[in-house]
């Protein structure tokens, strides 16, 4: 496995990231959250979802939104970071083999981001959500992706609270999974558990059973 720290493109502003390679089994892109209450890619839960798929045995990308650390830019309420997301997974795509598996995480600001991104994501087979903030932001996005959707909440969180997540939950039409923590907003404690729902859901069949709310 390296690490090193890469930049690339988005809308004539350069981002930086860091890539994590652990071969072509597949990548996962990881979206920060909200740029201008301190969100960066230093962040526990980006951390927490990044180790779960490095135990999954994929290589990783996670990148600060343009303006965010030595990312250029300003914050752009959502649009341009939606771009920023799009060139992050084609920075992926590029980077891994033909037909590796792509996965699009984020963490509340970013999961809006991700979901909104994700139907211009050549390739992309599965999003990863938390505390995605359906009481703030719109789902529609979210409603018409057709892959495969894993949402995670907390049962204490009241940014983006349980039952607005549950029910549109009820309304997706995707294959889906559905992981409840006892958490707050800012998954504190739980990291571990949150890491762990993660290499359930993406290693290899051989290494453990999914953990998890499964509705067809």
């Amino acid at each position: 496995m390296s690490i090193k720290r890469v930049t690339f493109t988005s809308g004539g502003n350069k981002l930086e990231a860091i890539l994590s390679d652990r071969g072509d089994r597949g990548g996962a892109v990881i979206c920060h959250p909200h740029p201008l209450y301190g969100g960066s890619m230093q962040n526990n839960v980006v951390e927490a979802l990044e180790e779960g798929f490095a135990l999954s045995g994929m290589s990783t990308l996670k990148f600060n939104f343009r303006g965010v650390g030595a990312s250029d830019g300003v914050y752009d309420e959502g649009n341009g970071e939606v771009a920023d997301t799009i060139a992050a997974c084609g920075f992926m795509t590029d980077f891994l083999s033909s037909g590796a598996r792509l996965v699009l995480s984020g963490y509340s600001f970013g999961a809006w981001v991700a979901a909104r991104a994700a139907a211009h994501a050549q390739g992309l087979e599965d999003l990863v959500l938390v505390a995605y903030p359906f009481s703030i932001y719109d789902s529609s996005e979210l409603k018409a992706y057709k892959g495969r959707i894993y949402l995670v909440g907390g049962s204490l969180d009241d940014i983006s609270p349980l039952d607005p997540l549950l029910s549109v939950y009820r309304d997706l039409q995707a294959e889906k999974w559905l992981k409840v923590l006892p958490s707050s907003h800012f998954f504190s404690g739980v990291e571990r558990e949150l890491r762990d729902f993660v290499h359930h859901m993406f290693g290899p069949p051989s290494e453990t059973a999914p953990q998890a709310s499964k509705k067809d």
